[in-house]
């Protein structure tokens, strides 16, 4: 007489889900905080202010002013910064109201 393997095969089936249940449920929580911090983004800025320091822009958006600086680099953000660098101001960087609503949509805040 010969065995069946057909109750191992679903312990093994039932194990499988039970585990791809949880992976997905991890990543459905994951989803749920980054799209919560995400949706409390909210700058607000006067109408009248055109132009905004990296300091404003550290203080408004929650972002460290290095990774303002690397990231206006990649992202050829801060167009005014630049001219500002050629003509040998590069202690300021400037950025437009434009540039802060690419940085507070793109970049998480800081943790450290």
């Amino acid at each position: 007489m010969k065995r069946n393997d057909y109750c191992r095969r679903n312990v093994q089936r039932l194990i499988c889900n039970q585990h791809l249940i949880a992976v997905l449920d991890k990543v459905d929580r994951s989803y749920r905080q980054r799209a919560r911090s995400r949706s409390k983004a909210m700058v607000t800025v006067k109408s009248s202010q055109k132009i905004f320091t990296d300091s404003e822009v550290a203080t408004l958006t929650g972002i460290c002013i290095d990774h303002i600086h690397k990231f206006a680099k990649t992202r050829h953000l801060g167009f005014i910064a630049r001219a500002a660098e050629a003509a040998g101001k590069a202690d300021n960087w400037l950025f437009t109201l434009s540039d802060l609503m690419v940085l507070v949509t793109l970049f998480p805040k800081c943790t450290h």
